[in-house]
């Protein structure tokens, strides 16, 4: 049972969030929403979902996670090169198994919401991480067309300032990440 302390606590952190939202980050929320919509025939909302640890990760950082179907991510011209996305305060989530049981990992929820973090705290000026992520991902994908293996390029990728930072903010050791994974 939450003491009286701990509840208005958590409503305070609501009210701030939900004006820090909806005022600084305004452009990625309304960008993270229209995306979210556009994009709903390949989206389920995390709460449809029998992941008790994600409608928890919801509840402790107040933002909406999406699911993409595992079968329309292989033909979907943005969902087959990433594993995940955050902006704003939506956090859109790839590779789900058929039973849901497993949504990627915990590192990949972390460290899209470290980007989520980042926006909060760059409001307007998210835009930076905007532009120049997909330029880094064309770079990356003809590194990986000159051959680069994929660990070459995950390491490439993830070294790169804005995923530094979502790493940072979503406290996910990167290294440990990268020496765990079978890159064959």
């Amino acid at each position: 049972m939450k003491t009286k302390k701990e509840i208005v606590k958590n409503i305070v952190i609501d009210v701030l969030l939900f004006i820090l939202d909806w005022t600084w980050c305004l452009p990625w929320n309304v960008i993270g929403r229209v995306k979210s919509y556009f994009w709903k025939e390949t989206m389920q909302p995390a709460t449809n979902a029998t992941i008790k640890w994600i409608k928890d990760f919801e509840r402790k950082w107040r933002v909406k996670i999406y699911l993409v179907e595992s079968a329309d991510r292989t033909e979907h011209w943005f969902w087959r090169f990433i594993s995940g996305s955050g902006i704003g305060r939506f956090i859109s989530l790839c590779e789900t198994s058929p039973d849901d049981s497993k949504v990627n990992d915990t590192c990949t929820i972390k460290h899209e919401n470290g980007h989520v973090i980042t926006c909060r705290i760059l409001g307007p000026f998210f835009i930076l991480v905007v532009i120049f992520s997909p330029a880094y991902n064309l770079i990356g994908r003809k590194k990986m067309k000159n051959g680069m293996t994929w660990l070459e390029t995950a390491k490439w990728y993830y070294s790169r300032w804005c995923e530094k930072l979502a790493d940072f903010f979503g406290k996910v050791d990167r290294k440990a990440w990268l020496d765990a994974r079978d890159w064959r």
